[in-house]
């Protein structure tokens, strides 16, 4: 008895943790309680697969949408082989089959993309349902199924113009010129191999059956408007994602077109004159390779539009391995020269400045690898008021497996050289075939996205194509659907649980006037408290698919809308007040009044952008760096400018000497009373030929009162360990503007340094040096040496550092360091950061020597890629705290204590050549994070152990090299990739986060100076690294972030639309400088020179 009872208690305990699991996210619910068994079924045969049609395995879309006005939204499937499929919606999640009673079977051809719309404006929804596939151009003859408002449907295409016979993906519908009708974008994509001699060319010519196509409704005929409005109709797009929103702000929609394959992405900046301009590359900073596809939508709930784009670079560390191809870095900067941008194979989350850029965060968000996605898109599942994402994910077979391709092309040469027929199908069942699950992501903050695809209930592995997503039973809760391949089409239940006194929403119903009667392009806006969010009316989303027409708002624990603005296509407003949550709201054009002109903001940023008063170009030489080391992850010979500012002449006024390149000379520039800046031909620096400067400073060396300068050179290139280029140069000062080199003034020590930081290490009176020492060349990441240089007084500096700090000739690769008297005792201490580096304190013993105290200065130590120091009492508490530059989030690289981010390196092969090996965890494991070409350019002989894709991807560190090796090889760790704030606690530094902004990029610069004039130390952050390897792609969405300080350690970040700054590149330097009584930001950016910024405070202020 008692047994029975223990197993009664069982089975009720796992039934209950089943109920709770479910409650706690999505519920599928069975093909046979909802009706719905529609089925996307391919049969592969020897004329109809991959091989022979490359789109075969990109599944059917969804459409949704009330097609009886009931109340209910109904369901239309999509099928490739298979007819499509109409359900109506009989509440409780039960669907009736009237696809044929209907009339919306379609025929015998291959349907790709379905779109419900009102083409006609009589107030019931039509279907538009695009074709494609090989074939005689009359079966592709594109439908639009007209509603008969009695559940039937009639194909009507030829007599709006609208049944074209392009390869179509999927039609948009909205008013382009704002008109009061609905204009239409046909998605189109090419079937023919288009060999890369032919780019050009075909780029130029426009294609009727594979070019896309702009139509405009004129008086309820569609006309072919593409090549007067703007569009590119050539072969070279295989267009498989649209997505519309005004990103200009201008009332006018836009649209986002996601490209397959090498020609980039389309971004239609609408003119407003019936015209498109194409501006991508204006507008981002670089885009997915294989786009997929796309959504528009505010994500952070800033008020703008941000996109999001889908790729195919997977999650699973095998499956980066088997599936992802060799990089060639020459290739790829010549495909940007010809015109195809910057691509990288990942998903890409745009973040909109609302200054006319984007910065790109989908790594940092979590969201950036989803493998082989399709639907994307925004909307708030949990009804916290952050809008979630879901992204429909799977590829039949394996494609672009690695090995399978190897195969392929022995296959089909040896049945050539044998002269005999391939057997297509047999290579195609040689694929293998990898069910995927699909992904939901929750929104934390904006930035930051949960992976709770599991907690939320699509752990099951599928091929998912289409979908979309309703409130299909009107509880208030968004629901999905997705079309599968090869299974039946998912209906998933929202039953996630809200916390208590949460999740709240509003539905809205739009009812426009003409015959735009959903409202199509309407902005919502919607007000609690200090926070909003953002809407946009736009059906058509996600892949192949469009959405429920009813706006779907979460309003987490508010329930009420202090107010809500909805601005209507033309620009009539209506404002509503004080709304109570959980109903559907209907919002009728007809009581919209003519929008209010408001007077612009004019100057109201934090800096303007000037002139630059330096006239610099900053030339870098061109080294390729991963020809002389493959397994590096970034490059190392692009370093400046740098910037170096002092008042050379006693005159009061800021000079600057800005530093060269291997290819080009530093220069100084004297500023005179006029506010100008006069280039000196007092600094002769032709002895310094093929240097390459990575830091300079201005100093007293010699105790005269004057500032000498001294010049650091580094860098990769070329270079070898003591290549004469790499020595250093002190130049004295001998007034009137001349400086001599001082050829004996600085030990004969050759060394690819980083910094000099000039210090009284002795309390002698006069300025010693610290020097550090970034990588030996050609050896990354052996550390070149640092040095302790002290001063005789005279500036004669001799080599001290086996005196003083002999531990710091090892010390790592320095990136940078600052003096500051940690321990309050009067003598300088020194703080040292580097790449692979610890923040490291070493404290001065009385100018004897010194010794580390790290550990005594830090909980734990915080080893980063370190790149800048800046200090200032942020806190105001009198002592020094610090600001510290470091790569930031938004990578691949992922690095925590559990799971440190770790580099073995060793010459493993004995060929002379060090070889860095990247490593990261998964699933426990240390892992390379190489590819196996990768791997194979850098140690050739690794081709005999790993000969095949396959048995690289299931490699562990400890399978590369045998255990020997591996003890004897020197192996860093890093379990800190942030910028972060450091307070000094006087016998403490502690670690504090910035803003999530922070890290949006490597920091390489940081500027402090009270900005906002409240008496409080604020910074300026500058950086990006664009000489990445390919698989680590283009680092770039910091243009220039400014951070208010409140005195107590606290930072908030200013708005993009505020600061004025507009950095784009690789800034390595800034500096603030006073020009008259200006002051101005000077911005040093790498291959390109100088910019300026005038602090606009500073206007207001008279000489």
């Amino acid at each position: 008895m008692k047994n029975h009872n223990k197993y009664f208690v069982l089975v009720l305990f796992l039934y209950f943790i089943h109920f709770c699991v479910i409650a706690q996210g999505f519920e599928k619910i069975s093909s046979r309680k909802s009706g719905v068994k529609f089925q996307n079924k391919l049969v592969e045969s020897q004329q109809t697969n991959i091989l022979t049609y490359e789109y075969f395995y990109n599944g059917g879309g969804v459409a949704i949408g009330d097609i009886n006005n009931d109340g209910l939204d109904d369901l239309f499937f999509t099928g490739n082989m298979t007819s499509n499929k109409l359900y109506l919606n009989q509440g409780d999640f039960k669907f009736k089959d009237i696809g044929k009673s209907s009339g919306t079977l379609g025929k015998d051809a291959w349907t790709t993309g379905a779109t419900m719309v009102d083409v006609n404006g009589d107030g019931y929804l039509d279907i538009y349902v695009c074709y494609s596939g090989k074939g005689d151009a009359s079966s592709r003859k594109n439908e639009l199924l007209i509603n008969q408002k009695d559940n039937t449907f009639i194909d009507e295409a030829e007599k709006y113009g609208l049944a074209d016979t392009a390869n179509s993906i999927q039609a948009a519908f909205f008013d382009f010129d704002l008109d009061g009708d609905l204009d239409m974008y046909l998605l189109n994509h090419n079937t023919q191999v288009i060999n890369e001699i032919d780019f050009d060319a075909k780029r130029k010519d426009r294609n009727p059956l594979a070019g896309d196509k702009f139509f405009r409704n004129d008086n309820g005929v569609y006309i072919d408007v593409s090549e007067e409005a703007g569009i590119i109709g050539n072969s070279m797009g295989f267009g498989l994602g649209i997505a519309i929103a005004d990103i200009t702000g201008n009332g006018y929609p836009d649209i986002h077109i996601s490209n397959d394959y090498i020609e980039p992405d389309y971004l239609y900046i609408n003119n407003g004159d019936g015209t498109f301009s194409e501006k991508l590359t204006e507008y981002l900073q670089h885009i997915s390779y294989y786009s997929m596809g796309s959504d528009f939508n505010d994500v952070n709930n800033d008020g703008l539009v941000d996109l999001f784009t889908l790729d195919m670079l997977p999650e699973d560390n095998e499956r980066q391995k088997l599936l992802y191809g060799p990089e060639n870095y020459e290739q790829y900067a010549l495909m940007v020269m010809k015109g195809f941008y910057h691509q990288n194979m990942r998903n890409m989350l745009h973040i909109n400045q609302g200054t006319g850029m984007f910065s790109e965060i989908g790594q940092l968000s979590g969201m950036s690898n989803t493998d082989w996605s399709w639907a994307a898109f925004f909307t708030d599942f949990d009804n916290d008021g952050w809008k979630d994402l879901f992204v429909s994910n799977g590829y039949y077979r394996d494609y672009t497996n690695r090995d399978f391709l190897k195969y392929k092309g022995d296959y089909y040469f040896s049945k050539a050289r044998a002269k005999e027929k391939a057997d297509t199908l047999h290579l195609v069942t040689s694929m293998s075939s990898t069910p995927i699950h699909d992904y939901v992501f929750r929104n934390e903050n904006g930035a930051i996205f949960k992976d709770v695809s599991e907690d939320w209930g699509f752990e099951e592995p599928n091929f998912s194509n289409g979908a979309a997503y309703s409130d299909l039973n009107r509880d208030g809760s968004l629901d999905l659907v997705v079309n599968h391949l090869n299974d039946f089409a998912g209906i998933y239940a929202n039953v996630l649980a809200p916390e208590e006194n949460e999740g709240n929403y509003l539905q809205l119903k739009l009812n426009g006037e003409g015959s735009n009667t959903s409202g199509i392009g309407a902005k919502i806006n919607v007000y609690i408290g200090e926070q909003q969010q953002y809407f946009e009316q736009q059906p058509t989303r996600g892949f192949q698919s469009s959405v429920s027409h009813i706006l779907h708002i979460g309003l987490g624990a508010a329930d009420n809308i202090d107010s809500l603005k909805i601005t209507w296509p033309g620009g009539k407003q209506q404002w509503i007040r004080n709304i109570a949550s959980n109903q559907l709201l209907q919002l009728d054009e007809r009581k919209a009044l003519d929008k209010e002109a408001k007077p612009e903001n004019i100057n109201s940023s934090i800096f303007t952008k000037i002139v630059s008063p330096i006239p610099f170009k900053h030339v870098e030489a061109g080294y390729n760096d991963f020809k002389r080391q493959p397994l590096l992850s970034h490059m190392l010979s692009p370093s400046g400018p740098v910037i170096a500012v002092g008042d050379v002449n006693n005159n009061g006024y800021s000079d600057v000497f800005i530093g060269g390149t291997s290819e080009t000379q530093g220069k100084l520039y004297f500023q005179v009373s006029t506010g100008q800046f006069l280039e000196s031909q007092g600094l002769d620096l032709s002895d310094m030929k093929g240097s390459a400067t990575t830091d300079a400073v201005f100093f007293d060396a010699n105790g005269d009162g004057k500032q000498d300068l001294y010049i650091v050179n580094g860098g990769y290139h070329d270079f070898e360990r003591d290549s004469p280029e790499l020595k250093d140069r002190l130049y004295i000062n001998q007034g009137g503007g001349n400086f001599n080199y001082k050829a004996n003034a600085l030990p004969n020590v050759l060394s690819s340094n980083s910094v000099a930081k000039p210090f009284d290490l002795d309390n002698d009176g006069d300025l010693d040096l610290f020097i550090g020492g970034r990588a030996v060349p050609g050896q990354y990441p052996k550390p070149a040496s640092s040095f302790i240089f002290i001063n005789d007084g005279n500036g004669k500096f001799e080599d001290h550092t086996e005196k003083f700090f002999p531990e710091i000739s090892t010390l790592g690769m320095v990136t940078d360091a600052s003096w500051i008297d940690v321990n309050q005792d009067g003598w300088q201490d020194l703080v040292v950061i580097g790449d692979w580096m610890p923040i490291s304190v070493f404290v001065n013993q009385e100018g004897k020597s010194f010794i580390g105290q790290t550990a005594e200065y830090f909980d734990k130590p915080l080893v980063g890629k370190w790149s800048k120091l800046e200090a200032g009492d942020f806190d105001k508490d009198g002592d020094i705290d610090f600001i510290v530059g470091n790569f930031g989030t938004n990578s691949q690289l992922k690095a925590t204590d559990q799971g440190p981010l770790t580099l073995v390196y060793a010459d493993f092969d004995g060929n002379g050549s060090v070889d860095p090996i990247l490593n990261y965890y998964y699933k426990g494991a240390l892992v390379p994070f190489m590819s196996r070409d990768e791997l194979l350019d850098q140690m050739y002989g690794m081709r005999s152990k790993f000969t095949d894709y396959a048995s690289f991807s299931k490699a562990k560190l400890e399978d590369l090299f045998s255990k020997e090796a591996l003890k004897q090889a020197n192996k860093l760790e890093i379990n800190e990739l942030k910028t972060i704030y450091l307070e000094n606690k006087g016998n403490k530094f502690l670690r504090h986060e910035l803003p999530v902004e922070a890290q949006y990029a490597p920091v390489f610069t940081i500027s402090v100076m009270d900005i906002d004039g409240d008496g409080n130390l604020d910074f300026i952050l500058g950086g990006n690294q664009n000489t990445t390897r390919l698989r680590l792609g283009m680092i770039d969405a910091n243009f220039g972030q400014v951070y208010l300080g409140d005195g107590k350690g606290e930072f908030s970040t200013v708005d993009p639309r505020k600061t004025g700054l507009a950095f784009l590149g690789d800034v390595k330097n800034t500096a603030i400088i006073d020009l008259s009584h200006l002051k101005i930001l000077l911005v040093g950016i790498n291959n390109q020179g100088i910019e300026a910024y005038v602090l606009n405070s500073s206007l207001k202020k008279k000489p």
